[in-house]
This record gives C-alpha cells, sequence and structure tokens, in this order.
C-alpha cells in the first residue's frame, strides 16, 4: 500500500470517527481516510469510481441499517473486492462473532481499543503493517 492508496472506515459514531481521524492525523498517515457510516453507504462508495484507489477497510460491526458483518458477506461476495483487506475494528468481541467474521472472510480482528492512547498506537501498528503489505497485481 504507498501513500496514495485510500483506507474507507465503515463506522457510525461520530466519537470514534473524531478520535480515529484524529490518531490518524498524529501518527501522519499519507493514505487518504474516507469515512461511511454503515455497511450499506460502504457498499455503495464502493460502487464509485473512488474505490479503484482502495486499499484497506476498516469496519465496525454493530451499525444500523446494514451491519459489517452482512456488510463483510457483500463484499466477500465481489469479485472484485474480494481479496480487498477488510479489518473489523470492534467492541463486539464475543467468540461466536469472531470466528464468524474470519470464516467471512475478515483479515484481522481487533478490539476497538477503550482510550485514545490504545488507539493511536493500534492505528500505528494497522498502518505499520498494511503499509509494508503487497498483494499480486493479479489474484
Amino acid at each position: 500500500m504507498d501513500a496514495t492508496t485510500e483506507v474507507l472506515l465503515v463506522e457510525d459514531s461520530d466519537d470514534d470517527v473524531f478520535f480515529m481521524q484524529r490518531a490518524w492525523e498524529q501518527n501522519a498517515i499519507p493514505n487518504p481516510l474516507n469515512v461511511v457510516k454503515n455497511g450499506k453507504e460502504c457498499l455503495d462508495w464502493l460502487d464509485t469510481p473512488q474505490s479503484r484507489k482502495l486499499g484497506l477497510i476498516l469496519m465496525d460491526i454493530n451499525m444500523p441499517i446494514m451491519d459489517g458483518v452482512e456488510c463483510l458477506r457483500h463484499i466477500r461476495a465481489n469479485t472484485q473486492f474480494e481479496h480487498l483487506p477488510v479489518i473489523i475494528l470492534s467492541g463486539n468481541q464475543r467468540p461466536q462473532t469472531v470466528t464468524q467474521t474470519y470464516k467471512i472472510g475478515c483479515n484481522s480482528f481487533i478490539e476497538k481499543p477503550q482510550n485514545y492512547d490504545d488507539l493511536q498506537e493500534t492505528v500505528d501498528l494497522i498502518h505499520r503493517y498494511w503499509y509494508n503489505n503487497r498483494l499480486p497485481s493479479a489474484i
């Protein structure tokens, strides 16, 4: 993922979005961070030309209209996005939920940090890992 590759945050909480954007800026991450409020908006965003620049999705699970689990199912069913990295970032740590999302095809399941310092560290770790991750150009 180079500096022009975009990231999509799928999150309905205005507070969580604010703190994520702040951590993104304070970690000096050059990748643009786009935000949508639920799974339906995520799927709509994936239908735009902007999605060609997308390299990573950070997604909450508990959202109105369409939750993260259902959205992940749709993403993995679309051959254009079946290999797009999706990180579930959620406070829902029920074992059955974690297992379900991995079976559907999430790449990582990370517990939402409970304080800003931990969030800032998590954002830095996510960026450093995915910035160095390379997917083949033709999968």
